[in-house]
């Protein structure tokens, strides 16, 4: 018998993996970031988050883990990191490096790159809660920020994709963060998304992030405070190749297989939406 996929996805984790490691040492050093505790299963999450779920809630949640939305968001997890359609033309470890080395032109080649995969990135997301989350686009947002797996998927983005990369531009609070980054490098991104999710994907994952927009430039403006202290936090707990690499190939390379992040974060997200949608239950 075939193991369920987000059984699947949780399983790949435990406690001492780097991309476990990395995410909680991150959230450690922000300010009213999720406190997260680790959990290996939907079991395992139940009795953390939901100890006084109804008889039979599990299974229900289960259910809603192996629907179509949520199989989708797991998928679309797996392209960000893996980079199958160039989503992950840069991760978000590079910037790290940046900042642990002191020298700009070893981390990142351009701002353009770093910005076109970040608007990318942030609108596969937006497309994965669309798909995830039932109902209206503020039920949606409303959703996904009641669940600490919400939390941290926004959290991650916002200190690791924009705040690391881009702490001038993040610091200086003129208009929005997100949506000016998507009007300068989103240019043809809408159909790399429509080739993910199918028509429609694009102008859906639009819609859904320019509902997240304000909630994670508020975000943004947070973690861009601390990004030295998120850097060195960090720095032991990536893959040795990365901080020893002399080039920015070498570091993409290697954070894109060995550092997992969003399939982790999406994993429990679709988790914690499944019980929290199907039981009824709020965090």
């Amino acid at each position: 018998m075939s193991v369920p996929p987000l059984d699947a996805s949780l399983a790949t984790f435990s406690e001492n993996d780097a991309s476990v490691k990395l995410v909680w040492a991150v959230f450690s050093v922000i300010p009213g970031a999720p406190a997260l505790s680790f959990y290996g299963s939907m079991g395992e999450a139940q009795m953390l988050a939901y100890p006084d779920l109804p008889p039979g809630g599990l299974e229900r949640a289960a259910g809603c883990a192996a629907e179509a939305g949520a199989l989708r968001a797991l998928d679309v997890a797996d392209f960000i990191d893996k980079g199958d359609i160039g989503i992950a033309a840069l991760s978000g470890a590079a910037a790290m490096f940046r900042l642990f080395f002191g020298d700009k032109t070893k981390a990142l080649d351009t701002d353009p790159q770093q910005g076109a995969d970040a608007a990318l990135k942030a609108l596969a997301l937006a497309f994965l809660v669309h798909q995830l989350i039932p109902g209206s686009i503020p039920e949606k947002v409303a959703t996904l920020r009641g669940t600490q797996a919400g939390e941290a998927l926004l959290t991650w983005y916002a200190a690791v994709e924009i705040a690391l990369p881009f702490a001038d531009d993040a610091a200086l609070g003129a208009g929005s963060v997100v949506g000016h980054m998507i009007d300068k490098y989103g240019t043809g991104h809408l159909s790399k998304l429509d080739m993910l999710g199918g028509s429609g994907a694009g102008a859906n994952a639009q819609t859904m992030l320019g509902a997240l927009a304000g909630p994670l430039d508020n975000i943004i403006v947070n973690v861009s405070r601390y990004t030295q202290q998120i850097a060195d936090a960090a720095k032991q707990y990536l893959p040795t190749a990365i901080a020893t690499a002399g080039t920015v190939a070498g570091a993409v390379a290697t954070a894109a297989d060995a550092l997992p992040v969003y399939r982790l974060l999406v994993a429990r997200l679709v988790t914690e939406i499944s019980l929290s949608r199907c039981t009824g239950a709020s965090t």
